[in-house]
């Protein structure tokens, strides 16, 4: 060792709290200042909170050569989620062409009917969400359910309400998640151990979620079913002229749920989609072999004739999952920063030395996320930062990094539409023209989630105490 890296390690200070709450809360203030007054996308606000928390790595007597270190460990564990999104962006676009998309959107707007909308509402979403994500599911079959509800006089924030709910059961339950791929990179486990651990309690709350809609929506089940049937026509015939709905379409799920089954690895499973998807595209919906290339990276182009639809179906390609992966990347970027230089540890340890049971450490990491939610405010923020956080305390404890996830799903995914100043929120309120504050009281999901595993967490500690 020479004497400049022996005073380099003389200088080194350990991390306290405060240091890490300065990087924690720059990131807070750039991100609100970035992305909500200013309407900026995440990532430039989030370079500047790298290099604030650099900064402050600097001042506790790390060196460069560290803190790149921790920037790249950071950027290393989320490369697997990177290829698995580029892949789903394959996907995606795949499964329109191959009517797969079509026929869940098919099938799912056959089911609705007036007594029971907010049910079938909700169910309807949940099940497009599966393959396009929330974001997608709210812009379009979210802004029909809108018009079709508020005929039918159902309350607008109501309608809103259960479209968020069901839009945003996907990003727990499906492979095809931004949310659940980020969530499986930040905590290093795999995708398909992370939706098995998750699904018994997302569909668990959807099942309440559901009830509760069923109840509320009870006053409102008179409504005018060819009101229903003229909103959804356009939709359904504009379907029936461009794809050819059939079961057959619908293979490529069954290929996917097979690989979930039998435990194949993520990015072969997505590759067993993309090539089913295309076979399905070629042979049923009679596709140019030539566009699948096209297709694969640019996406696929909706050309219905009916506008709704046609916004719908663009979708698809790996370019459209850049933007994501450059928010993953220097998400994952600062929190490897935050971890290498201790600046996480020490903010957990004030947290963490209060919480005794494993139950309690599960309720705090969600709780965590929601937080994050209100105030970094962006949910993969919200679910990264808490992941980063509580990683090591969970393998301290002995606890599943599975258990983990569930916690970063049910608390950071799910909770992030409810905050009128979260990117989700904004988005949401945007698209709908509901105000946040307005439909949070009905989008059950995002309420019931978060106190169920909270409620499960802590019972089971007390269970053990009294064994």
């Amino acid at each position: 060792m020479n004497l400049t890296e022996n005073r380099s390690v003389f200088r080194k200070k350990q991390a306290k709290f405060y240091h890490g709450l300065i990087s924690l809360t720059s990131t807070a203030v750039l991100i609100f200042v970035g992305v909500v007054l200013c309407g900026a996308e995440p990532q430039i606000p989030l370079v500047f909170s790298c290099t604030i928390a650099a900064l402050v790595a600097l001042w506790l007597g790390h060196s460069w050569e560290e803190i790149l270190e921790g920037m790249l460990s950071g950027i290393e564990q989320s490369l697997e989620a990177v290829l698995i999104l580029l892949l789903i962006g394959v996907l995606v676009g795949t499964w329109i062409a191959s009517g797969t998309v079509p026929a869940l959107i098919y099938y799912g707007l056959k089911i609705i009917t007036p007594k029971f909308f907010l049910i079938t509402a909700a169910l309807t979403c949940g099940i497009v969400s599966f393959a396009i994500g929330a974001w997608g599911t709210v812009g379009t079959v979210g802004l029909a359910f809108m018009s079709i509800g508020i005929a039918l006089g159902v309350p607008a924030p109501l309608v809103a309400g259960s479209i968020i709910s069901g839009s945003y059961l996907g990003e727990i339950i499906s492979p095809l998640s931004d949310a659940t791929n980020l969530t499986a990179a930040v905590v290093d486990c795999g995708i398909f151990d992370l939706m098995k651990r998750a699904m018994p309690i997302a569909l668990a709350g959807f099942a309440v979620v559901e009830l509760l809609y069923f109840i509320v929506g009870l006053r409102y089940g008179g409504g005018d079913a060819s009101g229903v049937a003229e909103n959804i026509a356009p939709l359904l015939d504009g379907l029936d002229a461009s794809f050819r709905i059939s079961p057959v379409s619908l293979i490529p799920i069954a290929v996917m749920v097979v690989c979930i089954a039998i435990k194949f690895p993520a990015i072969p499973a997505v590759m067993a989609g993309i090539l089913s998807g295309l076979l399905v595209a070629v042979t049923a919906q009679g596709m140019p072999f030539g566009d699948i290339f096209t297709i694969g990276f640019s996406g696929y182009v909706g050309q219905t004739g009916v506008e709704l639809l046609d916004t719908l179906l663009t979708a698809g390609g790996i370019e459209s999952m850049m933007h994501a992966n450059s928010i993953v990347i220097i998400a994952m970027a600062f929190g490897g920063l935050m971890q290498k230089t201790g600046q996480i540890e020490a903010l957990i340890a004030p947290l963490v030395s209060r919480v005794r049971s494993r139950g309690g450490l599960t309720a705090l990491t969600a709780v965590s996320c929601i937080c994050m939610n209100v105030s970094l405010p962006d949910q993969y923020l919200a679910i990264s930062v808490p992941g980063q956080m509580y990683a090591e305390e969970y393998d301290r404890r002995g606890m599943s990094r599975v258990d983990l996830s569930r916690a970063l799903l049910c608390g950071g995914a799910i909770t992030s539409p409810l905050v009128p100043w979260n990117t989700c929120g904004i988005y949401c309120s945007g698209i709908l023209g509901i105000d946040t504050m307005h439909y949070l009281p009905y989008a059950f999901l995002g309420i019931v989630l978060p106190l169920l595993l909270i409620a499960l967490s802590l019972g089971s500690s007390l269970t053990r105490k009294k064994a």
